[in-house]
């Protein structure tokens, strides 16, 4: 039996570079702060190993994550294995293991390629042929189908709509963004899933992405590389971003309201710059074009704390490589933000040497997912500021 442990107890003060507090009018949308809240930030770390008791766990290979409704369990998909994991917070062990069924009636993806979790203890699973909702017993409940055919409205060119794809908390609608193929626009496609009719929803202020990215083409094959638009649920909405700019767009799904929110931070630019070749002749050189767009900073998701009542955002900016091969250290910063996204303080994280894709708020504090050894974990970040 493993026992919960805690590998390291370190406290690391991290000094942050202060941010120019002098504040500009802004538009509607957003405004910015008089006084920066991260101008003191101190971060500490802590990292521990999540007991999985007998029980074999392949812990790199988890695709997606959601928490429940009360925020006590993270389930984590195991695409690779079909299943999804549910692991107690409070106590950092695991809970159950949700096995999926192969074929038959409740047949799930053979990869999942996108996970969500419901209210309900229900689940999202979706890949290119299957798109579902699944009980906590492994029924499934609901039968999507993300095609442009299914739903009257929808131009039947559009592709992939099973990525990133999500559900309304009643299931009643699904949105998902659609790959954009040469002069295509940046757009969500919304799914009326009971009366099967479709629409699209443009985003222009995130057609700047389509000019940070770059591809190249051989044997049939395609490989993109770049800034893609996102979409991810937080607070029963939406939040449709860019990596190319601070600006983003909320849908909530309450209201079916889609509503732009820009932003003006003082310690970066708002949005990347310059023109990159959209098509590469050869790999090295679309290899080469990323890693100039990565050079600029990079905007991130959104991690809603709800002890502050606020939101935070990380951006990174890539410093290219040494003669070794090995990436120089990366420039990070850290953003944070009220409840209805006005700009509260920003900083530069000048230690931080590493960041956690899968992260997310509990008890006040980021929790960032990294297996440790064999087993899954977690680096815990506590902001003081």
């Amino acid at each position: 039996m493993k026992k919960y442990i805690s590998l390291l107890s370190i406290s690391l003060l991290f000094a942050c570079s202060n941010a120019n507090q002098e504040g500009e009018n802004q538009s509607d949308s957003s405004k910015p702060y008089s006084e920066n809240q991260l101008e003191n930030l101190q971060i500490s770390l802590d990292t521990v190993r999540v007991d999985v008791g007998d029980e074999i766990i392949n812990a790199t290979a988890y695709y997606g994550f959601g928490l429940s409704e009360d925020n006590k369990t993270i389930y984590f998909a195991d695409g690779m294995n079909t299943e999804v994991h549910a692991y107690n917070l409070p106590e950092l062990k695991l809970e159950r293991r949700i096995a999926f069924e192969k074929d038959g009636p409740n047949q799930a993806p053979s990869f999942i390629n996108f996970f969500q979790v419901l209210p309900n203890g229900e689940f999202l699973l979706a890949s290119y042929n299957i798109q579902a909702v699944f009980n906590d017993q492994a029924e499934k409940v609901l039968n999507i189908k993300a095609l442009p055919e299914e739903y009257d409205g929808l131009d039947e060119s559009l592709s992939s709509l099973y990525g990133f794809i999500h559900v309304s908390p009643d299931k009643k609608l699904a949105i998902s963004r659609p790959i954009e193929y040469r002069d295509a626009s940046v757009g969500l496609a919304m799914m009326d899933i009971e009366n099967k009719t479709g629409q699209m929803l443009p985003l222009p202020e995130l057609e700047i992405t389509k000019k940070f990215r770059s591809s190249f083409s051989q044997g049939g094959g395609t490989t993109t590389m770049g800034d893609n638009v996102t979409i991810q649920e937080v607070r029963n909405q939406l939040v449709i971003y860019s990596a190319s700019t601070a600006d983003i767009y909320i849908y909530d799904w309450n209201s079916k309201e889609l509503k732009l929110i820009e932003f003006e931070h003082q310690l970066v630019p708002n949005q990347k710059s310059g023109d990159f070749p959209s098509e590469a002749g050869t790999r090295e050189e679309l290899m080469e074009i990323a890693q100039e767009i990565r050079s600029q900073v990079s905007f991130m998701g959104f991690l809603w704390d709800e002890s502050r009542q606020q939101y935070f955002r990380f951006a990174v900016k890539q410093n290219g490589f040494l003669e070794s091969g090995e990436p120089k250290k990366a420039d990070w910063y850290l953003f944070s933000y009220d409840e209805n996204f006005n700009l509260l303080g920003e900083t530069k994280l000048d230690q931080l040497n590493n960041f956690f894709y899968q992260s997310f708020f509990y008890d006040g504090k980021i929790y960032n997912y990294l297996p440790v050894e064999e087993d899954p974990g977690f680096v815990i970040m506590t902001l003081n500021f």
